[in-house]
C-alpha cells in the first residue's frame, strides 16, 4: 500500500477523533512535540506521555496496527490537514542572531496582507552573517549576507573563467 495513502488515512482519522474531543489544537501542538522527538531521537516516551489524550490513543493504535514506521508521515499529514482546515499559514524567519522586533514586524505585515492565522517560527543561524531568510509556505526570500556573498563569489568566478578562456 502507498505510504502517502496510509499516512493520509490515519491523519484524517486523527483529525476526526480530535474534532470529536475538541482537542484539534492541542493535538496539532502535541504532534509537533512528538515529531521533534522523532527527529532528534530523544525520549519519545516522555513526549507521548505528555501528549493530549487523543494523540496518545492514536499513537497506541498506530503501534497496535504495526504502522510505527509511518508515524512521522501521519503526524506531518495531520498538521497539514489541520492548517488547511483552519486557514493557518506556516512561516519561518531565520536570522543571524535573535531579532524579535523583525519577527513581530513580519508577522504584523502578514496579518495586514490577509493572512488570518500564522504558525510563525523563528530560528537563529549565525552562518547567515547578517540579514534574514523568510519563508511563507513554499515561497522564500533570502536576504542574508551569506547568500549575497555566495552570489558575488559566483559572479567573480564566472568572470575569471571567461577571462581565462578569452586570454
Amino acid at each position: 500500500m502507498n505510504e502517502g495513502l496510509i499516512a493520509s488515512r490515519y491523519a484524517n482519522a486523527l483529525l476526526s477523533f480530535a474534532r470529536e474531543t475538541h482537542e484539534e489544537a492541542s493535538v496539532y501542538e502535541g504532534a509537533w512535540t512528538i515529531l521533534a522527538a522523532l527527529r532528534m531521537e530523544i525520549d519519545l516516551t516522555a513526549s507521548i506521555e505528555s501528549a493530549p489524550g487523543p494523540l496518545r490513543k492514536f499513537v497506541a493504535l498506530v503501534v497496535h496496527n504495526k504502522r510505527v514506521e509511518y508515524l512521522a508521515q501521519m503526524l506531518l499529514a495531520y498538521r497539514k490537514l489541520y492548517r488547511q482546515e483552519y486557514g493557518i499559514t506556516r512561516a519561518w524567519l531565520t536570522t543571524a542572531r535573535e531579532n524579535p522586533v523583525l519577527a513581530e514586524r513580519l508577522e504584523k505585515i502578514m496579518l495586514t496582507q490577509g493572512f488570518t492565522e500564522i504558525d510563525f517560527k523563528t530560528k537563529v543561524d549565525p552562518s547567515l552573517i547578517g540579514g534574514f531568510i523568510v519563508q511563507v509556505e513554499d515561497k522564500r526570500i533570502d536576504a542574508s549576507i551569506a547568500s549575497q556573498l555566495k552570489h558575488v563569489k559566483r559572479e567573480l568566478e564566472n568572470k575569471i573563467r571567461k577571462n581565462r578562456n578569452n586570454g
